[in-house]
């Protein structure tokens, strides 16, 4: 009961800090929760990040924009597409600090991601996410 209203909530649990939310349920959509992809998509994520097929602006504020609505939006997809574009930058010419910051962003939100779908600790996670990567860079 909160304010003599019944409401239920979301036990939300984070990999990294390890911190727990509670999300009135009927709130989950308003504030950006959404469900996870489900684990026979976890092939389509690595694919994602090995085809890179994002187009981003040329230009540096408007693709850094764009790079962060994508963050924002925390689409799995849009993000191991991110993932695989600025891994391909930044073996063609190198990132610069700021979008290196967003790479390792964008890395840590979908490792979280696989971490918690497939049951496994955020460093094999990362590792899988790594390794999608090295075989997109080669």
């Amino acid at each position: 009961m909160v304010l003599g209203e019944k409401q239920e909530y979301l036990k939300v649990v984070f990999i990294r800090g390890d911190m727990e939310v509670l999300v009135p349920l009927r709130k989950g959509e308003e504030v950006g929760l959404r469900h996870t992809v489900g684990p026979d998509e976890i092939p389509r994520l690595f694919e994602a990040v090995r085809e890179a097929d994002l187009t981003l602006p040329a230009q540096w504020p408007p693709r850094f924009r764009a790079e962060q609505e994508i963050l924002a939006g925390g689409s799995a997809y849009d993000l191991a597409r991110l993932i695989g574009v600025l891994a391909k930058r930044d073996v063609e010419k190198g990132l610069a600090a700021t979008e290196r910051e967003v790479l390792d962003t964008a890395r840590s939100m979908l490792a979280s991601e696989l971490a918690v779908v497939q049951q496994i600790d955020l460093q094999a996670a990362e590792e899988q996410l790594d390794e999608a990567v090295r075989v997109h860079a080669s």
